[in-house]
């Protein structure tokens, strides 16, 4: 099926269950629900679930004595569990959910059986999708935030104006937002304020100490690369992360544990060929579970990350880190905004970028010369641009402040 035939299908849905849900949204037909029940809705992935943490402890104050469902993305359960800020966690695969009909009707018929007090959509880049799942939620009350209504949001953007009017009339209250660049703490950090909590100061995400399995944490001096990312345009070449692994453990003598997913083992064996032979380096992908992982970043000396969940977990944990980022949506995930700048032991996050003049391309134009580089090398030029000098830099800044 081409996209023109994918778009077609995906309206045709949206039109299918928009109908079906807008009559039971007339006032007159719907009765009030009061049970006390209240569903966060929150299906990013793991790097974005962790930048909302700071916003997400803010519900139960919000809501005391209310009971709390969050409804997340399976990946994301174990650190969702770990924080106890909920007292019932509801998964939904959001993907399956958008490409495979039978269960959506299969999810949505389930979800007709629960209703709730109040449901929040806290996403900013709320696909159709999205929004025909709270369609099909019951609740009394239903709460998100003014859409991205940019090309990073994609299925909302090919929407005709009329469907989005009809999608954004699923909820009885849309939270305005501010600016189209704004970083994703600041942004929840809205919903939050917009829930009620005013005088809601954002910071930085932390997770707090989990109870690893003690082996797992290393027993030597280690600092950890992650070379993979969620899509190939976003990594660094790995011969680059080979020479910064030789300069870290020539200057420190510390080892290098390589973390990520399970199906980037290619990524750690090209990393074994290139790096010198007296450089010491780990295979740790896949060797832990999320939390774990949590903690094998929070005992490390430093994080050296493509722009994936590991620089976020880095953060969470305040490790120091070093983050190779392009410049195609620079502002909204990364770098760090929040409002508590004096955070008193915060651990720098250095972030290396090309600084292009077409930052940003995520909302406008890609440029033929970054066509022409990710037909070569398969990355954003933004990401290319980025040199061995820039990170072994931002490295030995972070080195300076141990006694090596």
């Amino acid at each position: 099926m081409g996209f023109k035939g994918k778009v077609d299908k995906l309206l045709r849905w949206a039109n299918i269950w928009l109908a079906q849900f807008e009559a039971v949204r007339k006032p007159n037909l719907r009765s009030e629900i009061k049970n006390n029940k209240v569903l966060i809705i929150k299906l990013d992935a793991i790097g974005d679930f962790l930048i909302w943490l700071d916003s997400a402890k803010e519900f139960r104050s919000l809501f005391p004595g209310k009971e709390l469902t969050l409804m997340c993305s399976a990946p994301c359960v174990e650190i969702a569990q770990a924080t106890g800020y909920f007292d019932e966690i509801d998964t939904l695969d959001i993907r399956k959910f958008e490409g495979n009909n039978s269960y959506k009707k299969e999810i949505l018929g389930q979800l007709k059986k629960t209703s709730y007090e109040i449901l929040i959509q806290t996403a900013y880049s709320r696909t159709v999708h999205m929004d025909m799942l709270a369609a099909g939620i019951p609740a009394g009350e239903k709460v998100g935030l003014v859409s991205d209504e940019t090309r990073t949001n994609l299925s909302r953007y090919i929407t005709f104006k009329g469907n989005k009017r009809r999608l954004d009339a699923i909820y009885d209250r849309l939270i305005p937002v501010s600016g189209q660049w704004l970083m994703e703490v600041q942004r929840n950090g809205e919903l939050i304020r917009g829930l009620g909590k005013k005088d809601f100061l954002t910071g930085m995400p932390v997770l707090n100490q989990y109870d690893a399995r003690p082996e797992i944490i290393p027993k030597e001096d280690y600092f950890i690369l992650f070379p993979g990312a969620s899509t190939p345009k976003k990594m660094w070449d790995i011969k680059n992360f080979a020479a910064v692994a030789d300069h870290v453990c020539v200057k420190t003598g510390w080892t290098a544990y390589v973390c990520g997913s399970r199906g980037e083992q290619y990524l750690f064996e090209k990393l074994k060929e290139l790096v010198n032979p007296d450089t010491r380096i780990v295979n740790y992908l896949g060797a832990t579970t999320l939390m774990e992982m949590a903690e094998v970043a929070r005992n490390a000396r430093m994080v050296i990350s493509n722009d994936t969940s590991g620089i976020h977990f880095a953060a969470a944990v305040n490790t120091p880190s070093v983050c190779i980022l392009g410049e195609y949506n620079y502002g909204r995930f990364l770098p760090y905004d929040y409002d508590k700048k004096q955070e008193a032991g915060r651990n720098p996050m250095i972030i290396c970028n090309a600084d292009m003049p077409c930052k940003r391309c995520a909302v406008g134009k890609m440029t033929s010369d970054c066509r022409i580089c990710m037909a070569v090398t398969g990355r954003y030029l933004c990401v290319d641009k980025v040199t061995v000098e820039q990170v072994t830099a931002a490295v030995d800044q972070i080195i300076s402040t141990y006694e090596v």
